[in-house]
């Protein structure tokens, strides 16, 4: 049994490796239809079946069979199962052609968003200087919407590419717009804008938010709207950085003085003269009806053609037709009638009338609104009773609290009210910067159209700036109205004239009333030496040597010629190096004997008067100061910046600081005197006489005398 076994395990070997090697050489279908063949037989010896052709050996070889069969069911199954594990792993997703990236269009719906804020925050708060700033903002709103509408119709697998580009117009719109409500500022270089043709609150607004000083002329125009800007005194796109003061031409209307050409008007009906009359300003009109045989309510004749003013007289002479006419009229309605088309009316009538003026709210300036006999009333030429016809003078205006607006609230109130408005600005430590300090108007007052209002607005604290010279402190302190008072020391370091320190220093705050002291440079200090008696090279040599500048002049002496005789600085006087210091030579002419000769060519009588008279003019020869001598003139010219002083709320202290303060530097030894006045009807700190802007003035005439008012 235990060799058939073995047996049998050999012969199982055998036939597998003989099998093995035939299925190398089989094919598929083979292999499987032989597998089938010995399945069917083993079925038939199992049952019993055919018994007698079934061997051992097949049995064996097909148990082998199945074994290897299950073994290579097994190892399939694993392999399959590790390769599914595999592919789920290593599986990609592919988006399908009509993904909708939901994401993605709920982020361009956002830059849609901030798109419209940007462009009504660039409406309603930003001044818009021109139809092309206008125009900018408008295409890129409009391109902002279809790039959003078309980043979200657009069905592709990615819209990586749509959502970069939304990203960079939702930073523009983003900072843009905080930029100009002012939350958040972007580093720029800010220019000066274009403000032609703009109102003046879009310059103030400007103004203010720059910090540039802006001041306002108003010229008339006939093409450029009340309150609007004609010219500006710096060119758009200037840098704003170091900019100082802006000044702007406002439109004020029309020039009532205008020079215009009239042509000859005869032959014009009413209606074409009251049109032209209209149009052209004219202010000045006046009309009478005459009986004509000319067409009834036609110019028969006018006083003036060609050039003349707006404002000139021009009467105009009508036709009333061939005779007049004494029936009664209706009385028309005069509201909205200019004056002109009611004297007008009323002459053509033959009506008794008068005008008069008040305030109305709804009726422009120089309009009839009201009128004492109702409209429609029958009336008879030549009334008896008197028509009034009540003319507007503009809305009645009541003026608020001025110090509690802002520049801009106080603009917008001038142009709505169509006043006139002046700033001024001054430093003032109790009222915060920017905030009005006063104005000529006061809470209540009633006012007119046409009416100038003068406003003061802080600079807040004033803190002592550097300058660069004494003229410059001056002119600063002038503008401001800043007390100071002069010093003069003597310096070796400083040259005359500098300065040499300031009471305050840079940055220090000066309080309103306080006084600057401001110490000048008298230049180095020198001692005037005596040279009286020396001669002229004896002086020269110690003038020199001392730097004393001098000037020689000669006068009548009987000291010996080119003898020092006078000087017009004592000696041992302190003064400054390079001072001038006449010197007064003998001409070696003495005047003592000429009267001698003369007096001795008299009777000899009068000897003994003669002796006299001899001694006593040797007496006065040696006890009389020699004349006074001839100098050199030296002229300066008073500086124009003493306008801004008169006009910028003089007083008198003021004045006298600035002209002690400004002949001490300019003028240097001329002589003056200060006088007060108290009756002359001028204001304080007004200049009566003895003085005046661009007046020369000479170091050596007589003493000049200043009369200020006080």
């Amino acid at each position: 049994m235990a060799n058939t076994k073995k047996k049998n395990k050999k012969n199982n070997s055998t036939s597998k490796s003989t099998r093995n090697n035939t299925t190398k050489k089989e094919t598929k279908e083979e292999i499987v239809k032989e597998l089938e063949e010995k399945e069917v037989k083993h079925k038939e010896y199992v049952d019993g079946e055919d018994t007698t052709e079934m061997t051992l050996e097949d049995v064996d070889e097909i148990n082998v069979e199945k074994e290897d069969n299950k073994i290579d069911d097994i190892i399939s199954k694993e392999i399959t199962e590790h390769n599914n594990h595999n592919t789920n792993n290593n599986r990609v997703y592919v988006r399908p052609d009509n993904y909708k990236h939901p994401l993605a269009n709920m982020f361009l719906i956002l830059v849609l968003i901030c798109c419209i804020i940007y462009f009504i925050i660039n409406i309603a708060c930003k001044p818009i200087s021109s139809f092309t700033g206008i125009l900018n903002i408008v295409l890129i709103t409009l391109f902002s919407i279809v790039f959003v509408g078309i980043g979200i119709s657009t069905n592709k697998k990615s819209k990586n590419s749509i959502v970069l580009c939304g990203i960079f117009l939702l930073t523009f719109f983003m900072v843009n717009s905080l930029d100009i409500l002012n939350i958040v500022k972007v580093t720029s270089v800010t220019r000066v804008e274009d403000f032609t043709g703009r109102s003046l609150v879009d310059v103030v607004k400007w103004a203010e938010l720059n910090n540039v000083e802006l001041d306002q002329e108003y010229e008339y125009s006939d093409m450029v709207e009340d309150y609007k800007i004609i010219s500006q005194s710096v060119k758009a796109g200037t840098k704003v950085d170091g900019l100082k003061n802006i000044v702007v031409a406002v439109s004020e209307g029309p020039n009532p003085s205008k020079e215009v050409i009239i042509p000859s008007m005869v032959g014009w009906d009413k209606e074409r003269v009251i049109n032209y009359v209209t149009d052209n300003y004219l202010s000045n009109v006046d009309v009478e009806f005459v009986i004509s045989e000319k067409s009834e309510g036609t110019v028969i004749e006018q006083n003036v053609t060609g050039n003349v003013k707006r404002n000139d007289y021009i009467k105009l002479t009508f036709s009333i037709g061939e005779e007049y006419n004494d029936n009664e009229i209706k009385l028309i309605d005069f509201t909205n009638k200019s004056k002109f088309e009611v004297d007008l009316y009323m002459k053509e009538n033959r009506l008794n009338y008068n005008t008069i003026y008040d305030f109305s709210n709804k009726i422009k300036r120089d309009y009839a609104f009201k009128q004492s006999v109702s409209a429609g009333s029958m009336i008879s030429p030549n009334n008896e009773e008197v028509i009034t016809i009540t003319l507007s003078k503009g809305k009645k205006i009541k003026v608020p609290d001025l110090t509690k607006m802002s520049m801009t609230e106080i603009t917008n109130w001038i142009i709505t009210n169509r006043l006139k408005v002046e700033f001024n600005d001054k430093y003032d430590d109790s009222v915060k910067e920017n905030d009005v300090i006063s104005a000529n108007k006061s809470k209540g007052d009633i006012v007119e159209q046409g009416t100038v209002i003068k406003v003061v607005i802080s600079k807040g604290s004033l803190k002592m700036p550097k300058f660069k010279s004494f003229s410059d402190f001056r002119d600063w302190a002038d503008k401001y109205g800043i007390k100071y008072e002069i010093k003069n020391e003597f310096s070796n370091s400083v040259k005359s004239g500098e300065v040499i320190s300031y009471s305050y220093n840079t940055g220090d705050v000066i309080k309103n009333d306080d006084t600057i002291i401001v110490t000048l440079s008298s230049g180095e200090k020198v001692v005037m030496p005596k040279v009286i008696g020396l001669t002229k090279s004896q002086a020269y040599n110690k003038l020199k040597s001392a730097g004393i500048n001098y000037d020689f002049v000669y006068s009548n002496s009987k000291e010996d010629k080119d003898t020092v005789i006078n000087q017009s600085i004592k000696s041992g006087s302190e003064i400054s190096k390079n001072t001038t210091v006449t010197i007064t030579l003998s001409n070696g002419k003495g005047t003592t004997q000429e009267r001698q000769s003369s007096n001795n060519s008299s009777s000899n009588n009068n000897s003994s008067n003669n002796n006299n008279n001899n001694n006593s003019s040797n007496n006065n020869s040696n006890n009389t100061t020699p004349a006074t001598p001839t100098c050199v003139q030296k002229t300066c010219t008073v500086p124009g910046s003493i306008m801004n002083v008169l006009n910028d709320d003089p007083s008198y202290n003021k004045t006298v600081a600035w002209i002690n303060g400004t002949l001490a530097s300019t003028c240097p030894g001329l002589k003056y005197r200060i006088v007060a006045s108290t009756d002359s009807g001028m204001s304080s700190g007004s200049i009566v006489s003895g003085l005046k802007a661009r007046q020369t003035l000479t170091t050596c005439s007589t003493t000049y005398t200043f009369v200020i008012a006080k």
